[in-house]
């Protein structure tokens, strides 16, 4: 993955040379380590030998090796243990406010930024957006968006989680923490590890939460036929919406391939992307993308616009702004690629960008080192296609931290999402957080919520949305308008024990419901949804915004606009009928409290 670096650019190249004779074995394992990018290994080593008397180039290293690999409490204590010095570098002050803003210490990391100085024009330009990102932190961290971020439990591990791309109801994943685990009845005892992080290489997983019939959730290996073959990195991976197309960044393979003394040996080269094409239910083998991988450069992150006729990626390769672009390219008549392009200085700047996704018509989301942000990588939303974009904007907190965020992606409602970050008070490097949003478009497009719908919070759920319609002058309707109206407020979706799969008889509904929005483009609706009264009140009001988010959802994709619909999860208030707690029903009768209705916002 194109990840963590930049920040160390404007760090002068350090000198190899061997000191302290005494310790000459460690250093030197330690420089071997820290050439081939093993932080971990590297970090540690010139730790056991740091000494007051230690060159202060290998001090430097020894906190960047830190940094690179999250750990900023540790490394910000370093830098400042030799900015202390009389010797130290100006480098030093840069770094050690990357860490601290990293750790949300604004006012602390805006100290440093600013005696921070050197002849480099680049370097000071990146002091100059750190300074405004701390001016910016201050003012965005005073007004946050009344959203929770939620870590998923059932996903994250002690390793590094990250959500890749959404596809019809499955979510796509890399991780290297599920390596070790029992998963399909697999366990790898001694999984390769990248001497990088001291971690075992990514592989690919799709989750799917709440299937039909599935009370709980499955997890697995991606195609483990496909991907088997390859040994070090895989991931990020995204499949087209007709699901017979998928694309995958694969750490280029080989274990002969030559050491130029420089960059990891075995860890992240250089990645390359790869596509496999599903025929008649069976799925090609993986093969490279011919005219968008560049000899001797990496190219990762591949998603589609909505049409599916632009493909994005990210590329370090020449004829870039920064130390990693987004580019694009087109399909051609012929169903092949055209040559790519860079998407231009609107969304590309001096430092990274990377993790690009897809959830709107005309819309990227990416993640960016080189704007006024909170630190680490922010995520930023803009409009536009190919090379012709608006500006940028920064989606704040609690979506952005001082730490790494990225990968933000939206189920098919708009109202569900995942990112991943590695912000303080995660379970690992990485963790995956969900979030539901009723009102993201809405505010993201400067947009006030209709004064029809009146949203309120409720503690402790999912998305605990409320909807009361407001009395208010309303136009006669039409005989066909009652009709209509009359049809979709009658209607009656149920579910499954422990499920908020869509029955079949459910979807044919949903069917005719999307035609006679389709009909009506001003009406609203809102979807309310109740659970049977066995488990929990807490895990029933739960279920009940799933059982939500998939009526949602599936008209999202019978092409109603999410923002045209609300929910109300109601848990296992309301029943129909006899079934409260304490009464025994059978399950006929807990299946009519099982159930989703519509009312109509004209």
């Amino acid at each position: 993955m194109i990840r963590r670096s930049l920040t160390f650019i404007m760090i002068i190249a350090l000198t190899g040379s061997m000191y302290a004779q005494e310790q000459k074995s460690v250093l030197q394992l330690a420089e071997e380590a820290y050439a081939r990018e093993e932080y971990a290994v590297a970090g540690a080593l010139y730790q056991r030998q740091a000494r007051s008397k230690t060159p202060v180039a290998l001090l430097m290293k020894m906190a960047h090796s830190y940094q690179e690999i999250g750990r900023f409490e540790e490394a910000a204590g370093f830098y400042q243990q030799i900015i202390a010095r009389p010797d130290h570098p100006a480098a030093a002050y840069f770094a050690c406010g990357e860490t601290l803003r990293q750790l949300e210490q604004y006012d602390s990391a805006r100290q440093q930024y600013a005696l921070f100085s050197t002849s480099n024009a680049d370097s000071m330009k990146l002091k100059e957006i750190a300074l405004r990102g701390c001016d910016s932190a201050a003012v965005w961290m005073k007004t946050p968006v009344s959203l929770q971020l939620k870590p998923l439990k059932a996903l994250n591990t002690s390793g590094s989680d990250i959500v890749s791309s959404f596809t019809n109801n499955r979510l796509l994943l890399l991780s290297n923490g599920y390596r070790r685990l029992l998963l399909n009845g697999n366990r790898e005892a001694l999984p390769q590890t990248d001497k990088r992080t001291e971690q075992p290489y990514y592989k690919a997983y799709v989750y799917q939460q709440y299937a039909q019939g599935n009370g709980t959730m499955y997890l697995e290996e991606l195609l483990p036929a496909l991907f088997d073959e390859y040994d070090y990195h895989i991931g990020p991976v995204y499949m087209n919406k007709a699901e017979d197309t998928l694309y995958a960044t694969i750490n280029i393979q080989g274990k002969n391939i030559p050491y130029t003394g420089k960059g990891a040996v075995n860890g992240i080269r250089q990645l390359q992307i790869y596509q496999a094409v599903k025929t008649d239910g069976k799925w090609s083998k993986l093969a490279l993308m011919p005219g968008i991988n560049a000899v001797g450069y990496s190219s990762s992150h591949a998603v589609l616009n909505a049409r599916g006729n632009i493909l994005y990626f990210v590329s370090n390769r020449s004829g870039g702004l920064g130390e990693t672009d987004i580019w694009y390219c087109e399909k051609q008549a012929d169903g092949s690629w055209g040559t790519p392009m860079n998407c231009g200085e609107k969304i590309n700047t001096i430092a990274a960008e990377t993790f690009p996704t897809i959830n709107e018509d005309g819309v990227l989301y990416f993640s960016s080192k080189g704007y006024a942000g909170l630190g680490g990588y922010d995520i930023y939303r803009v409009k536009g296609e190919k090379n012709s974009w608006e500006t940028p904007e920064n989606l704040k907190a609690p979506f952005n931290s001082g730490a790494d965020d990225i990968s933000f992606v939206l189920k098919n409602n708009g109202q569900e999402g995942y990112l991943a970050s590695n912000k303080q008070g995660g379970m690992g490097s990485d963790d995956i957080y969900y979030f539901t949003d009723t009102d993201l478009f809405n505010r993201l497009n400067g947009i006030n919520t209709p004064g029809v719908i009146d949203h309120s919070t409720a503690n402790n759920t999912p998305g605990g949305e409320t909807v009361n319609t407001r009395p208010g002058q309303q136009r006669q309707l039409t005989t066909e308008e009652e009709t209509d109206k009359r049809n979709l407020e009658d209607l009656k979706l149920l579910y499954n024990y422990n499920s908020a799969g869509l029955l079949a008889e459910s979807q044919q509904v949903l069917d005719k419901v999307a035609e006679t929005m389709m009909r009506h483009p001003n009406w609203k609706l809102v979807v309310l949804s109740f659970a049977d009264n066995r488990g929990t009140d807490q895990y029933n009001t739960d279920l009940s915004a799933l059982r939500c988010f998939s009526v949602i959802e599936y008209l999202a994709k019978k092409g109603i606009d999410p923002k045209r619909l609300y929910y109300a999860n109601k848990g296992e208030s309301e029943p129909v009928n006899r079934c409260k707690d304490g009464v025994p029903c059978d399950e006929e009768e807990y299946q009519q409290n099982r159930r989703s209705k519509l009312e109509v916002i004209l």
